[in-house]
């Protein structure tokens, strides 16, 4: 977790700056009574600058040149007029890039320096402050088959652009613990593996969708401290379910951004298909979670060619329900300084480990158009996937640098309508391997898959052989350039693609660059 890097002025006596704003100006503004108003406009004319009052905080929008973003976060704090003052408290989960999981946990104020646009003059952090979050990622990758597959000796570029806006409903209408979410997501380029690779699993994994898309429409409601959380809307499976930040450090979609037989062999919805959608996620303790959903399924939840904006509901529409337990441990604690006293000068301890993230999940789809691979359709899908990543070596108490283990596996017994029954991925991360270099991350990764005899036999052309298995090792190190931008140079080797040992083993060189905007 980043430390805030928001200078701090210093205090003067017991009070903070803001009551030192307010009681600069009491005797030339009076502000009406919190019980009768809670978002106020005014003009400091002595000033020449206009100031918005939300409950008992204060915001100098500057002079009349910046009255254009005073008007926004009017237009979306005007229902705030009547309420009773209610007790801020933002949430501490932000949206990230879904490559990189969106469970990370984030600082609880807004940090210029770890965005390239920085803080747009002071308005985004007024924004922010009033109650509205703008988020924008990009990443692209380049990378080429240089031997082995179906055309070796080509490269081509892919990318993808995810944007969004999150409203604080607690801040914005007095809602407490609500939260509405809209973002979008373009995506560009020519896919390599399908023209010159020829494996299963993409060795791009920003290819699916290649248009823009209207992504995320969802509301989120809070309750018991954040310890339970409901969301409904537009949104799809991965963002919550079968999901690690681990899996973003993969170039290859075998790993990046979920354990791919799950999306293979079911209806499973992945970024950037959103489907209508319901979620119940618990976190009743610091170390247990569970996470229970249900996800339209239908035939045209894959087609890019609606960007999104297909939200109709039909008849034939089936539905997959998805289970996941998590555990959170942090292993062998030792004491470790907090950095406070306890004011005799003596510091404070607490008590910290090598973290770990263990979860299993089980999903079970009811649709009627499940195609058999050898003809007909099946009713429904089910299958189990599971997750485990433990920190085994720490170079100091309380470091997050050192090496990180993780093994991912999905089984899909059904394989009739399974292209893949069998999956387990592994990978190895070193988080400040080399000196100088904290926050890069040096990573291994190996794909093995399975393939069904009934999609073999699907697939089987006379004299080629039968599909039976793919593998793909991987190695790559990511450059963390600035907070808000890295590259990653990345090798991949895949083995046997397609499965059928017919094509030649294929090496993909290349890089992904990203930015956080």
């Amino acid at each position: 977790m980043h430390r805030s890097r928001l200078a701090m002025r210093p205090k003067s006596g017991k009070k903070s700056v803001l009551a030192r704003r307010q009681n600069q100006h009491a005797g030339r503004v009076r502000y009406p009574e919190l019980g009768q108003r809670r978002l106020i406009l005014l003009h400091a004319r002595n000033r020449g600058e206009y100031r918005l009052v939300i409950g008992d905080g204060v915001i100098c929008l500057g002079p009349k040149i910046e009255f254009s973003a005073c008007a926004v976060v009017l237009a979306l704090t005007s229902a705030a007029f009547g309420q009773d003052t209610i007790p801020i408290s933002r949430t501490n989960r932000s949206i990230l890039q879904p490559e990189e999981e969106a469970q990370i946990e984030q600082p609880s104020g807004f940090v210029a320096a770890d965005h390239m646009t920085g803080d747009w003059g002071g308005l985004r952090k007024r924004f922010f402050t009033a109650g509205v979050e703008v988020f924008a990622f990009d990443n692209s990758i380049f990378n080429g088959n240089v031997s082995g597959g179906i055309h070796p000796g080509h490269a081509t570029i892919v990318n993808d652009a995810f944007v969004g806006l999150k409203f604080d409903l607690e801040k914005l209408v007095g809602w407490k613990g609500g939260l509405f979410v809209v973002s979008g997501i373009d995506r560009a380029g020519e896919d390599l593996t399908r023209k010159y690779v020829g494996s299963i699993y993409s060795v791009q994994q920003m290819v699916g969708g290649q248009r823009p898309f209207l992504y995320q429409v969802f509301l989120e409601q809070k309750l018991a401290h954040n310890k339970i959380r409901l969301k409904l809307g537009r949104f799809s499976a991965s963002d919550d379910f079968n999901a690690s930040p681990f899996y973003g450090y993969s170039l290859n979609n075998g790993i990046d951004g979920d354990i791919r037989n799950v999306l293979f062999d079911t209806r499973f919805s992945a970024y950037p298909f959103p489907v209508w959608a319901a979620a119940v996620l618990l976190d009743p303790s610091p170390n247990w979670n569970m996470k229970f959903g249900i996800f339209q399924t239908s035939k045209d939840m894959f087609d890019n060619t609606e960007h999104g904006l297909d939200w109709s509901i039909r008849g034939e529409d089936g539905y997959t329900a998805i289970a996941q337990f998590g555990w959170t441990p942090q292993l062998f604690k030792q004491p470790v300084s907090s950095g406070a006293s306890d004011g005799k000068g003596v510091p404070a301890f607490v008590m910290k480990g090598m973290p770990g993230h263990y979860q299993v999940g089980v999903t079970f789809s009811q649709w009627d158009f499940y195609p058999r691979f050898l003809g007909g359709f099946e009713d429904h899908s089910y299958g189990f996937y599971v997750h485990g990543d433990q920190m085994v070596y720490q170079e100091a108490p309380g470091s997050d640098q050192g090496l990180y283990v993780f093994i991912a596996s999905g089984y899909y017994p059904q394989t009739e309508i399974s292209i893949v029954p069998f999956q387990i991925n592994v990978g190895l991360h070193y988080k400040g391997l080399f000196p100088g270099r904290d926050d890069d991350r040096t990573v291994l990764h190996f794909i093995y898959g399975e393939l069904s005899d009934d999609y073999a036999r699907s697939v089987h052309m006379p004299g080629r052989h039968f599909a039976e298995s793919e593998k793909v090792l991987e190695v790559g190190h990511r450059f963390q350039v600035t907070k808000w931008s890295y590259i990653q140079p990345d090798l991949q080797y895949v083995i046997d693609p397609g499965g059928t040992g017919d094509i030649p083993d294929v090496v993909v060189i290349g890089a992904q660059m990203g930015v956080t905007f």
